[in-house]
């Protein structure tokens, strides 16, 4: 998403990530802001520094990095997963070490961030995508011993440009074939309601909430 260029970076400011202490990059969304980070990526890519992953198991020894960020890297992973992807990035933190992620906010402030919430919904019906509760992430970070943890909700104004809108309909559009061969359910009503709002109103990105922790 190079739209999300500035955002991306305004992440790493609140983050306070120092590039030099080599920062793991959980899902290596951050690869054009953080040239020195090591990448842990779930399919390979042309990433120099990257390791192929699992989310329940990371190929580091513990204790061994300063930071961990992940930006956006969580909304593919599912809620039941989500505990044992945190229980490893505590493994691999170095005392002290920050944990910084950002996932997405499921509640627009406007018409444009509700053309890309029915987008968004689509996704999470077919299990592209998914949805997480803030407090139940709050609590699984304390019970695993971080400290200092904060979140906060970013409203960004993010517009998405019109081609992506057009991949955003041809993705749509193989779904929809897909609704009844595969019991899939609600994908070509939101699809309408998708295609009718982004013609009034335009798309722009949800908001998002950044989480900070330490250990």
């Amino acid at each position: 998403m190079p739209y999300a260029a500035k955002d991306r970076q305004e992440f790493i400011e609140r983050s306070n990530i120092n590039p030099q202490e080599r920062p793991l990059d959980l899902g290596g969304m951050l690869s054009d802001e953080l040239k020195d980070a090591i990448y842990a990526i779930p399919s390979k890519r042309p990433l120099q520094n990257a390791v192929l992953v699992r989310p329940l198991l990371l190929p580091f020894k513990n204790s061994i990095f300063i930071s961990v960020a992940s930006y956006h890297y969580f909304d593919l992973v599912p809620p039941d997963k989500l505990d044992y992807v945190f229980e490893e990035t505590y493994r691999v933190l170095d005392k002290g070490g920050m944990f910084s992620f950002m996932i997405m906010q499921w509640t627009p402030f406007n018409d444009a961030q509700r053309s890309n919430l029915l987008f968004n919904e689509v996704l999470k019906s077919t299990g592209a995508l998914y949805q997480h509760d803030i407090e139940k992430i709050s609590t699984k970070l304390n019970e695993l011993g971080y400290k200092e943890i904060t979140f906060e909700s970013i409203k960004r104004n993010i517009p998405v440009p019109m081609e992506y809108y057009h991949e955003h309909m041809s993705m749509l559009g193989s779904l929809v074939k897909l609704e009844k061969t595969h019991g899939l359910t609600d994908i070509k009503a939101l699809a309408k309601q998708y295609f009718h709002q982004v013609k009034e109103h335009g798309e722009s990105m949800l908001p998002g909430i950044h989480f900070i922790a330490r250990k």
